[in-house]
């Protein structure tokens, strides 16, 4: 579905209503305004609702870090990753998952960024240099 401007122009005010004071998504507001929404369909209601969950999809993703690690780690180990974590950006969801193919190390992402402290990384890097 093509979204139009002025449906994401509204779906970005709509977005700002949503952000509370100490910057977080505010869940309650969001089911509100898209109830709102659905309820009243305005002109092209599709297209900012459609507008409108793309942008909280965003805002969740760049609040939760997604930590990827070869084995299992211990609490120790995830409290000190979260302290760190948390000292760069506060209120973070944390997600954790084990892949044996990155053979050791860790991954974290979040949003768009990732930080990448694998082996599996590294063999890469050092196979595509040529020689």
């Amino acid at each position: 579905m093509k979204v139009t401007k002025e449906a994401q122009a509204q779906a970005r005010r709509l977005m700002r209503l949503c952000i509370g004071a100490d910057g977080l998504l505010q869940e309650e507001t969001v089911r509100h305004i898209a109830a709102t929404i659905a309820a009243e369909k305005p002109r092209n209601y599709l297209g900012i609702l459609s507008a409108l969950t793309e942008l909280v999809r965003l805002e969740v993703a760049r609040h939760t870090a997604t930590i990827t690690s070869a084995i299992e780690l211990t609490e120790d180990e995830k409290s000190a990753i979260r302290a760190k974590l948390d000292a760069k950006t506060p209120g973070l969801r944390y997600v954790w998952q084990t892949n044996p193919a990155l053979i050791a190390g860790f991954t974290i992402k979040v949003g768009d960024d990732v930080t990448d402290a694998s082996v599996r990384s590294r063999i890469d890097r050092l196979s595509a240099v040529t020689l």
